[in-house]
């Protein structure tokens, strides 16, 4: 009697998660592993990588420059200051663009550790536009101006790797 119970517990279970996934998954839209996205805040779009091992969203960033900074010693006296940046999509269309710091994020990747400031900006994807956490980096070497990772990504859509934008 105790297994049949069992058996009938883990059956009602499993379909109770499968339902919530599955209403889950109807709420969320499908991105592939390139996308194109419009950056609201510099009103530019850029091919973008869609990254599931990325924590965090990335744009290209140079000429970084914070008000009233003297040094870059400690970073995080800069929270809540303007940043100046110039950023660049693949399409070599390039803006100077200023934001509020909100956070310096420590990024852990195969060269080390580095610490780079963070802005919120607007991204607008198939007409949806949600506030994300964006961290300003050098990505000239790299192939995608814009790094879309989980914090974009999380509870919104699921990546199918099969499809892309180009």
């Amino acid at each position: 009697m105790k297994a049949f119970l069992a058996s009938v517990l883990l059956a009602i279970t499993s379909f109770s998660a499968s339902a919530e996934n599955s209403a889950l998954n109807e709420n969320m839209q499908i991105v592939g592993e390139t996308e194109y996205i419009l950056v609201e805040d510099v009103a530019m779009n850029y091919l973008a990588r869609i990254d599931t091992g990325a924590n965090s969203t990335s744009i290209h960033a140079i000429d970084i420059e914070v008000e009233g900074a003297t040094d870059d010693k400690n970073m995080r006296d800069h929270v809540g200051k303007t940043v100046h940046f110039t950023t660049i999509n693949e399409n070599d269309e390039k803006i100077r663009h200023q934001a509020e710091i909100h956070k310096v994020s420590i990024i852990r990747n195969a060269q080390g550790e580095e610490r780079r400031y963070s802005v919120v900006m607007n991204l607008n994807f198939n007409g949806e536009t949600r506030p994300v956490i964006v961290n300003l980096r050098d990505r000239s070497r790299m192939t995608y101006k814009l790094l879309i990772g989980r914090n974009w990504l999380r509870g919104n859509y699921l990546v199918d790797v099969s499809k892309s934008a180009h």
